[in-house]
């Protein structure tokens, strides 16, 4: 099985609500011996379910990744500039026959929508990072660079287009830069993305000489139909942004756990 595809599989089997299957395996399996386990066990999953799905819970796991690199206004007004725009890839829409069969996905859209105009007010060259997460299909980087090139009428300049994780759209990204003499540039990616994002891009390129600074898009914490009690009434909006909260936090304690094992 591709490595992309078996990480994200673990991955959503770990976490809620894809947990509940292994879960309910686990009640099978005890149903005849353990029934207190069994009934703890079950009550766990429900509790999960319905605190993660509370707005008031997502709203305060999401802010707390975006609080780490806050808006910066004007961005390109700065008294110097970087070198180069870096923008992550984030997907793909695999059912879109208005676009021809596939395009980027929504997330992706924001990205190239902010790329877009930090290259306009400063003519900085984009590269763009993503690879293939199954076979046969085209990379994340090539369905970003369509929409750049073709829709926001803006050149691309590099294609990394081996990456499926942020560690690895570090590692190759900065094998591109350097092979041009690039020695700052900002990175592109949501807010919530940010954190994970610069602690591996920065780590990564400290005895290279690269400097990445953040160029954050989509501050989204609060989620529509949160005010007053309804912060406390679980939605499925909430539960998918929860989702990704998770994602983010569990995949910056891997990400130390790995720079902790390099050192």
């Amino acid at each position: 099985m591709d490595n992309a595809l078996l990480n994200r599989t673990v991955e959503f089997l770990l976490l809620p609500p894809g947990n509940l299957l292994l879960l309910l395996l686990l009640l099978i399996f005890l149903w005849r011996k353990q029934k207190m386990v069994i009934c703890t066990l079950l009550a766990m999953g429900l509790l999960q379910v319905i605190i993660f799905s509370l707005p008031a819970t997502a709203n305060w796991l999401i802010a707390g990744l975006e609080q780490q690199y806050p808006p910066q206004k004007d961005l390109w007004a700065q008294d110097k500039l970087p070198e180069a725009i870096v923008v992550l890839g984030a997907g793909r829409n695999r059912n879109a026959p208005e676009y021809d069969g596939e395009s980027t996905s929504l997330t992706g859209i924001e990205r190239l929508r902010y790329a877009a105009l930090l290259h306009r007010k400063t003519g900085l060259p984009i590269l763009l990072s993503g690879g293939q997460p199954l076979p046969n299909v085209r990379s994340e980087a090539e369905l970003m660079h369509d929409v750049l090139v073709n829709e926001f009428k803006v050149p691309v300049r590099w294609l990394e287009k081996d990456s499926h994780t942020t560690w690895q759209n570090a590692e190759l990204s900065n094998k591109i830069l350097l092979a041009e003499g690039i020695q700052s540039a900002w990175l592109v990616t949501q807010a919530w993305h940010m954190p994970r994002s610069m602690m591996v891009f920065q780590s990564q390129s400290q005895n290279q000489g690269i400097t990445y600074q953040a160029a954050s898009v989509s501050f989204s914490s609060i989620i529509p139909w949160s005010d007053l009690y309804m912060k406390w009434v679980p939605q499925p909006t909430a539960l998918t942004r929860s989702m990704i909260a998770l994602h983010e936090w569990v995949g910056l304690l891997w990400y130390k756990l790995r720079q902790y094992q390099s050192h």
